[in-house]
């Protein structure tokens, strides 16, 4: 592991515990419940609960795995199971990860939410693009 996974993973953990605070704001029931874990490839995830029932998940992505070939399948994945996805990137790629889940419109246009965050660890809403802006790739 290298000086700069540290600081994702340390990144990482300052946007989920941000994150689980506005959850428990946004959703004030007892019922609710959350989990946070980190996977293989560094990201954090957040599951939350109604009961029993998984009713969201959120994805913390970091600089590198966002661009993974497989991660708008995931999405789709997530998106199967017809609950709320939310995936959380690092700001100067947020825009980026918007465009590649425009893919996803034709099927869940309301189900999911882009979070871009920057270096502090603070959360920035991001909004569909408009049309007259330029398309960039997003995976190398």
């Amino acid at each position: 592991m290298t000086l700069s996974d540290h600081m994702d993973d340390d990144l990482v953990y300052k946007v989920a515990n941000r994150r689980l605070k506005e959850i428990a704001e946004e959703l004030p029931h007892p019922d609710i419940g959350t989990h946070f874990s980190v996977d293989e490839d560094g990201r954090g995830l957040i599951d939350i609960y109604y009961r029993q029932d998984l009713i969201g998940q959120e994805i913390i992505e970091t600089a590198d795995s966002w661009r993974k070939k497989d991660r708008l399948m995931a999405y789709g994945d997530v998106l199967r199971k017809r609950i709320r996805l939310v995936v959380i990137a690092p700001w100067a790629e947020a825009m980026k990860v918007r465009y590649m889940m425009l893919e996803l419109n034709n099927w869940w246009l309301f189900y999911y939410m882009v979070y871009g965050y920057d270096s502090q660890g603070r959360l920035y809403r991001v909004l569909r693009p408009s049309l007259q802006e330029v398309e960039t790739p997003y995976v190398d």
